[in-house]
């Protein structure tokens, strides 16, 4: 099986769309009314900051996938259960 490794601008793609695509079936705004473009920058500049913390951790830990760099971070057990609860939650 070949390793595939993807770059930053490839991810910024894949999480904008994931992004755009969620902002278009579901309607964030209809509980703030006439501010909804205040929660949709709100929430559009915490998915920009996401974004940069996991450029930032992709950068620093290449060879890894993120439930690798996970357990590099917060060690074996515990990086483990955070790990299991991502790739449950997603």
């Amino acid at each position: 099986m070949e390793k595939a490794k993807i770059s930053g601008i490839q991810l910024f793609a894949i999480m904008f769309i994931f992004e755009l695509g969620t902002a278009l079936v579901v309607n964030y705004g209809t509980d703030a009314g006439k501010d909804a473009w205040l929660s949709t920058l709100l929430a559009m500049s915490s998915g920009v900051a996401l974004f940069f913390i996991f450029y930032f951790l992709f950068r620093q830990y290449p060879n890894l996938s993120f439930t690798g760099y996970i357990r590099e971070i917060f060690g074996k057990y515990l990086g483990w259960i955070i790990g299991l609860v991502y790739c449950n939650h997603f």
